[in-house]
């Protein structure tokens, strides 16, 4: 037996679940667009002095770019393999808002900018998710 928040809830069929997952779904493209949008800004940021032929690529060059590049790919992944499953997308984008409130480090200014589009998908999620457990549940017991 898998445990249920790995468990599918495509034959969920109420209106409820329908809108929440749908918003969940659309919240986490947006996100996972914001973060690749992000990366790009940043590569195309790092390539600046090189185009005038200022500098080679440095290793710092090399890991800004790879850094802005894996949680746009982590969120990438987490929405596609949580696509029926909102219970797994939901703590996939809660642990990516915890870890991203650890890279602010002491700019905590930057903290509710960095960490509230993550946590508002996880919050969507996680409530699409009780929606559809709830109503699974009660067309089994009717």
């Amino acid at each position: 037996m898998t445990s249920p928040i790995f468990s599918s809830l495509r034959g969920v069929t109420s209106t409820r679940y329908v809108a929440a997952i749908w918003t969940s779904r659309v919240l986490a493209l947006a996100v996972t667009a914001l973060y690749f949008t992000a990366w790009w800004d940043e590569s195309q940021a790092r390539q600046e002095p090189m185009l005038g032929g200022a500098s080679n690529p440095s290793l710092i060059y090399t890991w800004a770019v790879w850094t802005h590049l894996f949680p746009a790919v982590a969120i990438l992944l987490f929405t596609v393999v949580g696509w029926n499953r909102p219970g797994l997308a939901g703590t996939g984008f809660a642990i990516f808002a915890l870890l991203q409130a650890f890279t602010v480090g002491t700019e905590l200014a930057f903290l509710p900018i960095v960490v509230a589009p993550g946590l508002i998908v996880a919050i969507a999620y996680v409530t699409a998710y009780r929606w559809g457990i709830r109503e699974q549940y009660l067309e089994k017991n009717k």
